[in-house]
This record gives structure tokens, sequence and C-alpha cells, in this order.
């Protein structure tokens, strides 16, 4: 006797299970409101750590120079240099200003951006109105039925890359925003949603290919992308980062290196 019914009714209470607790999930999203107040409090908080490391790199660059001068490596041996080296003064000061506080700035730009994404849930955030422009794109308008409907795959990631656009070049989420605090969630939106399309192609080739399908829901992949974005998103907004800040620091620094050098090749 065959026992496919009895397959049939353990995976569909199964998947009826999941959808609720997704839709739930998604439910208990709507319900925490707009992070705009976040992502204001946020600027601000980016704003003094740029300021307060802009500030101290002034300060270094000042102590860097007169530790050079005394130390004797921006000697050169002319009547007039005493006075011409204090033309460096000036140079290694703004350095000190705008690499450091770009870095901080950065650094801040980066620590915020995670905070938002393991506090305030941003990922799940635009995962939901991404696959909101998707289902509207594919049935003409957004309704429930389009997110359980199997799609073929290339169809899928048409929807998914169009729908993704149309949500990054957007204004929406960012109501109440302005001048920096928009200009942070821009930046921010603009790069999860990159991760995003480029996670969706990986999970849309891994369906394919575990479950030897040709076709996927909408909501399928939205349950995947929920559960998977939000560590892609965290590892690269961390390397960026690091990365940004190292070019900033690297820049005082090799400010700060390049006149003893001319200065010693000179001598």
């Amino acid at each position: 006797m065959s026992n496919a019914p009895m397959q049939d009714e353990q995976i569909q209470p199964l998947d009826t299970r999941r959808r609720a607790a997704a839709a739930g999930k998604r439910g208990s999203l709507r319900a925490m409101g707009p992070i705009t107040g976040a992502i204001a409090s946020a600027a601000a908080t980016v704003g003094s750590r740029a300021l307060g490391l802009g500030a101290a790199g002034f300060v270094l660059g000042i102590v860097a120079f007169f530790v050079e001068k005394l130390t004797g490596l921006l000697e050169y041996p002319s009547e007039h240099w005493g006075v011409i080296v204090y033309g460096l003064l000036p140079v290694y000061m703004a350095a000190g200003a705008i690499g450091l506080g770009t870095a901080g700035l950065w650094r801040g730009i980066g620590r915020v951006a995670m905070n938002l994404v393991q506090q305030h849930k941003l990922c799940q955030r635009i995962v939901e109105r991404v696959f909101e422009r998707a289902a509207s794109l594919a049935d003409g308008a957004s309704t429930p039925d389009i997110l359980h409907k199997p799609l073929p795959i290339q169809k899928l990631r048409e929807l998914l890359s169009q729908a993704i656009t149309a949500y990054a070049t957007s204004d929406d989420d960012e109501t109440g925003l302005k001048g920096f605090s928009r200009s942070i969630f821009r930046r921010l939106k603009l790069r999860v949603c990159l991760q995003m399309e480029t996670k969706l192609i990986e999970l849309i080739g891994e369906e394919a290919r575990d479950q030897s399908t040709v076709e996927l829901t909408l909501d399928r992949l939205q349950e995947l992308a929920e559960e998977k974005l939000d560590e892609r998103v965290m590892d690269a907004l961390d390397g960026a980062r690091n990365q940004q800040a190292f070019v900033w620091g690297g820049l005082f620094a090799a400010v700060l290196a390049l006149p003893p050098i001319a200065l010693a090749l000179l001598r």
C-alpha cells in the first residue's frame, strides 16, 4: 500500500507551520515601526566620533611635527630653512584632522550600520520591501498568492534584480531623514542591496541544485534570505569599515613620513 497520502499529510503541516512562523516574524517587523529615529541618533554618533578623532589627529599632527623637528628629521642645510620648515606644520595638522577624522567617520558608520543590522533587523526590513516589489512586478499587484506560486528560476532572477534596483534607488524608508542621516542610510541601503542580490543568486543556484528543481517560490527565497543575509552583510560591513579606516590612517602616516624621507635624500 502506498504511503504517499501519509507523506503529504506530514509535509503539508510542516510547510504551513513554516509559513505561519515566517508571517509572524514579518508581522513583528512591521510592528517595530520605522527606524528613522535610530538612524538619526546614529548620525549624531558618527559625527561625534569623526570630530573626536579629527581633533585628536589635529593635535597628533602638531606633536608629530615638533617631534620630527626636535629629533633632526626635518633638518636641511639652508640658512632660511629654520623658518620655511614651519610651512609643514599646517600640512601635518590637516593630514591628522582629515586622515584620522575620516577614518573615524568610516569606523563610526560601520559600527552604526552593524548595530542597525543586529538590533533593528535592517536586513529583514529591506528583504521584505524588496520582495513586496518583486511580488508587484510579478503579478501587477502585491498579492499573497504570488508569493507561493512557483516561478521559473530565470524569471525569479529577473524579478529580484528589478525589485532590488527599484528599491535601492527609491526613497522608501527615508521619511523623516535629512542631510547626513539620510546620506548614511542611503549608503547602507545600497550596500545591503548589493549583498542581497549576490546572495540571492547564490541561494537560487543552491536550491536548484539541491532540490533538482527548475522553479522556486518568492516565499521560499524570502525565508532563505532572511535567514542567511545578516551574516554576509555583517562581514561586508566589517570589512569595509576596517578597509577605509586603514586607508585613511595610512594616508596620515604617509604624510608624516614623506617629508623626513625626502629631506634625507636631498641632504
